[in-house]
Order: structure tokens, then C-alpha cells, then sequence
């Protein structure tokens, strides 16, 4: 007798021939389904993200546990939020934008520079924060170096890799540089800046003002110079790229909550790293 095809058997059927499609589905159906958040942050780079004594604190904790609140409103469910560290090393398995591309997080929130042309399978969210290029100096090295100028008696120290390499590289072509190479790479060029091993580290205020605290430098140690922005960049979420729900949801979550709020919550109204980002803002929008 010939038996009729069943709607679940031909599901079974489309999962082993396509799985990719039969798998397919948005983090909010996920989320609907299982009540779990995923979210990577850095566990190293205030004021987005540390991880000491085993206790997260940063900007992009409070926006999680924000987020997970949220989403429990949205979708009137308990919602249990998972924080797992997320690294810029591209090697590593908990590289920020494969932890997204594998499933293993819903986003990824930390210093993301917003590209034109993002890795495959990710997109970013609009912008959370902004920030601008500066130099972090010495007390000797701000005597010597002159932004305005060519510097071509400045080393300056940068991240392999990144923007702000580029921007140095077209703007102070006669400058002497050093490139900083990997995971460490910032936190030795603030070392070095500080130590005058070299004259200014080029980068995002915001990060290096985080970093050199991080390491222990007191404000007095260092200073950031120009007085306004080298160039402006600006930080997005790292999402899915094939996920317009998600995209849609974490964008509207943005809108309805301001980093500044965050930061001052997390930090306190006299923190550094609030008026950083209030100044840079102005700035830069």
C-alpha cells in the first residue's frame, strides 16, 4: 500500500539535503524558543568590557543585562543571559566576529569600528557610540609632538591593521613608525608611550584612556592630545548578517538607550570616560 508523504517526514527529508535552510532561523525565535541571550564581550577593554575576579563590569554589560530585560518585555518570557569573552585574536575561536558567524553568541558588543565592507556573514548594528583618533603622550612627548604638523622627528606608535594605522600613515608620511602587532599590541604601545620608549600611540581616545588605566597609569602620566579629533569613528554591535529581524530589534534597542546613560550609570557623572564620550560625540554627529 503506498503511504502519503507527511509534512514531518519531508521535513526530515529537507534537513539532511538542505540543512542550512532547515536550521535557519532568527535569534528571536531562538530566544522565544530556549530563553537564552548569548552575548560576547571583551573581557580586556574598558570602559566596553573587563572581566576581574570573576565579575564583568562595562558599558557593554549594563547594555546586556539592559537588553536581556528588554527582550523578557518583548517576548514575556524570562530571559537568562549568557556573557562570554569574545577576542579580536582572528585565530582564535573566540574571535569576536566568528563568535557570531558560529552561533556561539547572538552579538557581539565591544570597541567595533563600524566598516564599510564588514567580514562575511556579519553586519553592524547603527551606532552606539562614538569616539575620535587622538594621541596618548607623556608629559615629554606632548612638549615635543605637534599634531598640526608633519612630525618628522615623531615616532609614533600604532596598531597594526587598523584605520587609525591608515589615517597615520597618509596623514604623517615623514613620521618615523612602529607597528604593534596583536592581541597585546595596544597595551605595550600605551606602555611604551608612557615610558617614552616612543614619542605618541595613535588610537581612539576612549580605548586608550581605558587601556592606560587598565595598566595601571595614573591620569597624571599621560596626556591626549589634540584638543579636537584627528578623525572620527564610530562603534557598532556586531550581528548576523542574514538576520534582518535581529538587526531590526537590536537597532530599536539603541534608539531607546542612550551609552552615555549607561556609562554614567556603570561609571558614575564624574567618570572620564563619560565625558570622552559626551565631548567626542559633539564632535563627530
Amino acid at each position: 500500500m503506498k503511504k502519503t508523504l507527511t509534512i514531518s517526514s519531508l521535513g526530515l527529508i529537507l534537513s539532511v539535503i538542505f540543512p542550512a535552510i532547515a536550521q535557519a532561523q532568527t535569534a528571536v525565535d531562538e530566544l522565544q524558543k530556549n530563553g537564552v541571550l548569548r552575548v560576547g564581550i571583551r573581557q580586556d577593554a574598558p570602559p566596553f568590557g573587563v572581566l576581574e575576579n570573576q565579575k564583568w563590569n562595562g558599558l557593554c554589560v549594563a547594555a546586556a543585562e539592559q537588553l536581556k530585560t528588554s527582550l523578557e518585555k518583548k517576548l514575556n518570557r524570562p530571559i537568562r543571559l549568557e556573557k562570554l569573552a569574545t577576542v579580536s585574536d582572528p585565530s582564535s575561536v573566540q574571535n569576536r566576529f566568528k563568535s557570531v558567524t558560529s552561533g556561539r553568541t547572538h552579538l557581539e558588543c565591544g570597541p567595533n569600528t563600524i566598516l564599510k565592507n564588514p567580514p562575511q556573514g556579519v553586519a553592524f548594528s547603527q551606532p552606539f557610540l562614538y569616539s575620535g583618533t587622538y594621541f596618548l603622550v607623556s608629559p615629554q612627548g606632548k612638549l615635543l609632538a605637534n599634531p598640526s604638523g608633519f612630525m618628522p622627528n615623531v615616532t609614533i606608535g600604532v596598531l597594526s591593521g587598523t584605520l587609525t594605522q591608515e589615517l597615520i600613515n597618509s596623514r604623517y608620511q615623514l613620521a618615523p613608525k612602529k607597528v604593534y602587532e596583536g592581541v597585546q599590541g595596544r597595551a605595550q604601545g600605551v606602555r611604551d608611550a608612557i615610558d617614552g620608549k616612543i614619542d605618541v600611540f595613535a588610537g581612539d581616545r576612549i580605548v586608550l584612556v581605558g587601556e592606560a588605566l587598565r595598566l595601571g597609569f595614573k591620569p597624571e602620566q599621560f596626556s591626549i592630545i589634540p584638543n579636537e579629533p584627528l578623525s572620527c569613528v564610530s562603534y557598532g554591535m556586531i550581528l548576523p548578517a542574514n538576520d534582518s529581524a535581529w538587526i531590526k530589534t537590536i537597532n530599536n534597542f539603541i534608539d531607546e538607550n542612550k551609552s552615555t546613560e549607561l556609562l554614567e550609570k556603570v561609571y558614575g557623572k564624574d567618570s572620564p570616560f563619560l565625558n570622552i564620550s559626551v565631548f567626542d560625540q559633539d564632535k563627530c554627529i
